[in-house]
Order: structure tokens, then C-alpha cells, then sequence
């Protein structure tokens, strides 16, 4: 999915930053059973330490929102749930968890081609497609510093202002608040529930 490609990967790559993302395919595999196929892929992912999990009209682990709470808010108006982990190795994890269980509906990992690509290798699959991001085109003088850019593309939808980055770095400064709260706080705007907080806190350091 195109709101899971776009982030800005700075000099040290995504090597913190990976995004599973779970869809069914209407008019295909979207029946009655949609919500709790979709509460189980939940479960798998829990088990396997998302720095951030949830989706639109279910909250994010970053709004306070449990994996009961999550479970709870499934129906059948749910588009997908996303996830997103700070390791390689718990993308792995969760991806030969979800191998196994056979749920049948498409899982997509978001992050750099051939670190995702031996993830998947690693434990037998073999990718179906890949979609890429061309970067970004047009006017680039208008657009802010590298880092701002790689804090606010970590929400796909554009939900999180690069004015909003830069309020957050001064508070941060003047002893406001923490770059720990702060990425918290970034990450509510994100309803997705895609946005990296780990990676946000150590951008935000980074700033200071």
C-alpha cells in the first residue's frame, strides 16, 4: 500500500523501521469472517513486540489503546490493520507466525527491497510483487530539513505537519517535554497506527 512507501530513509537506512501491513481483498476474500481473521493476525502481531499496532476506527497502541480495545472495534468496516516493528528480527518472527497460521488474507512488509525480500527468503516465501517509491518530485527547495522529513513521512497521510516537528524539537529544547513523550505524542496524530516511535525518539535526540 502507496501510505506505507514514502518514508524518508536518512543516511542510516530503515534499519529500525518495518511495517507489516493486512488487507482483504473486496469482492474476493471479504466476507463475515473479515473481522475476526482479522483480530487473529492481531494476536500474532502482539506476540511479537510492534513498537506501534492498529488501524483506522480501531486505535494505536501510541493512543493508549489495547489489544483488547483493538479487538473490540473490529467490523466489518475495518479496511486493514498495520503494525510496525524496530527489528529485523521480530519482522521475521511475525511473518513465519502469520505464514503458519494460513489466514488467508494479503500481508504486505513495508521497508528497504532486500532487507524485506531476505526477511521473507529467510523464511520461505517468496514475494508476489513490489511496489516502489520514486521519491519525492517538483519543487524540493520548498520542502524542510532531511530529518523533519524522515519524523513526519513515518505517517502516510500527511497527518503530521513539519511546523508540528519543528514545535516539537523546541519543546524539547526548552525542557517541555521529552523526545520519549514527544514521539508518543507525534504518534497519535498518525490514526494508521504505521508511525515508528522508537525511530521518532531517536530522530528527535538527533535534532538536540
Amino acid at each position: 500500500m502507496s501510505h506505507t512507501l514514502h518514508r524518508v530513509a536518512g543516511n542510516d537506512g530503515l534499519i529500525d523501521d518495518y511495517i507489516i501491513l493486512v488487507m482483504p481483498a473486496s469482492k474476493y476474500n471479504k466476507d463475515e469472517t473479515t473481522p475476526a481473521k482479522l483480530g487473529e493476525y492481531l494476536k500474532i502481531i502482539m506476540k511479537h513486540s510492534p513498537v506501534n499496532m492498529g488501524g483506522m476506527g480501531i486505535g494505536q497502541l501510541c493512543d493508549g489503546s489495547t489489544l483488547d480495545d483493538m479487538l473490540a472495534r473490529l467490523n466489518d468496516d475495518i479496511p486493514m490493520i498495520h503494525a510496525v516493528f524496530d527489528s529485523r528480527e521480530n519482522l521475521v518472527k511475525v511473518l513465519k507466525d502469520i505464514k503458519d497460521a494460513e489466514l488467508g488474507l494479503s500481508v504486505i512488509a513495508s521497508g528497504l527491497v532486500d532487507s524485506v525480500d531476505c526477511c521473507a527468503k529467510e523464511i520461505g516465501l517468496k514475494r508476489h510483487s513490489i511496489n516502489y517509491s520514486m521519491g519525492i518530485w517538483g519543487d524540493t527547495s520548498r520542502l524542510p530539513d532531511e530529518k523533519t522529513l524522515q519524523i513526519a513521512t513515518m505517517c502516510g497521510h500527511a497527518m503530521i505537519s513539519f511546523n508540528l516537528v519543528a514545535k516539537t524539537v523546541e519543546d524539547i529544547r526548552k525542557g517541555k517535554t521529552t523526545a520519549d513523550q514527544a514521539a508518543v505524542e507525534l504518534a497519535k496524530f498518525c490514526v494508521c497506527g504505521i508511525f515508528n516511535p522508537v525511530r521518532a525518539k531517536r530522530l528527535l535526540e538527533e535534532f538536540i
